[in-house]
């Protein structure tokens, strides 16, 4: 992102913590790290990037004597990306390289997906200056193999990653909810109480 290339040019470090900080959605207020309004201690971060404490703390202290970062550092949140839990849920997800106009792109694939009668659960477009476009669209029901060749032939779609759902139901499934997916069996907590 250009802002943060723009105040961390000298110091790769504390780059590499803004970035941190701007990809999970950590924001900053009064020199403290928050995710939504849960403090988030600094040697955390410092451990996740394999920066010291200090560079955390002048990161932050960077982004807050700065208008224009901290404009954009307090307003962060935490996305919520069904993308990486729509294999468990039984979703397909496609995960697209852009090469071409991503709006272009993002509308064809939509009306391909549409017409086959396939429900459209999430749709994820990111195209911001100097990052990667990212696309991801997770449907209720597997595409057929028809529908992704037209996919694919979309101009402006250099790649196409398909994340297909868990095959195997029964693992998902637990006797002791009335849920069709159970956190507890999910999280190997088996069929017992806590």
């Amino acid at each position: 992102m250009i802002l943060i290339d723009e105040y961390f040019r000298h110091y790769p470090a504390r780059k590499k913590v803004a970035e941190f900080l701007l990809r999970h959605g950590i924001n900053v207020r009064d020199g403290l790290l928050y995710l939504d309004d849960v403090e988030v201690p600094t040697s955390s971060v410092a451990r996740a990037v394999g920066v010291s404490r200090k560079v955390v703390y002048l990161t932050a202290e960077t982004i807050e004597s700065s208008s224009a970062l901290h404009l954009l550092f307090e307003k962060l949140k935490p996305e919520l990306r069904v993308e990486d839990m729509a294999p468990t849920m039984g979703w397909e997800t496609l995960e697209v390289e852009v090469s071409g106009f991503p709006g272009r792109v993002l509308s064809e694939i939509l009306d391909r997906i549409i017409a086959t009668g396939n429900e459209v659960i999430s749709v994820t477009l990111r195209n911001l200056l100097g990052e990667k476009t990212y696309l991801s669209i997770v449907m209720e029901n597997p595409l057929q193999g028809g529908t992704l060749n037209e996919i694919s032939s979309v101009p402006g779609i250099k790649r196409i990653l398909v994340k297909t759902p868990e095959r195997d139901k029964m693992k998902l499934v637990c006797t002791f909810c009335e849920v069709r997916y159970c956190p507890r069996k999910l999280e190997g907590g088996g069929n017992g109480e806590d």
